[in-house]
């Protein structure tokens, strides 16, 4: 009977010491996945800024190709340039 009982308690320990290793191992990959998961929602925000930008700037550039108003202006915004006769003037202001 007591045998029995021994038995019964290194069993039980040994069920134990396996059930907390599985635990410890399971707890770890559950991180892990939470981790992996913020990840992707990191980058599925990255990528939708990144399809906004796109779409942005794949207007432009048809409005660059096929809308000569555009083209002026920009060239007159960005390079500075002027029509024959125009002066330009440049206004710099200092922000405190």
């Amino acid at each position: 009977m007591r045998s029995t009982r021994i038995l019964n308690a290194v069993f039980l320990l040994v069920f134990l010491v396996i059930a907390g290793f599985s635990g410890s191992f399971a707890l770890e990959r559950y991180r892990k996945l939470e981790v992996m998961r913020n990840s992707e929602a990191k980058a599925a925000a990255r990528l939708a800024e990144m399809q906004v930008a796109t779409s942005s700037k794949r207007e432009s550039l048809a409005r660059l190709n096929h809308d000569p108003e555009y083209v002026e202006r920009i060239i007159r915004q960005k390079l500075n340039f002027a029509k024959a006769g125009e002066t330009v003037f440049k206004f710099e202001y200092d922000v405190p």
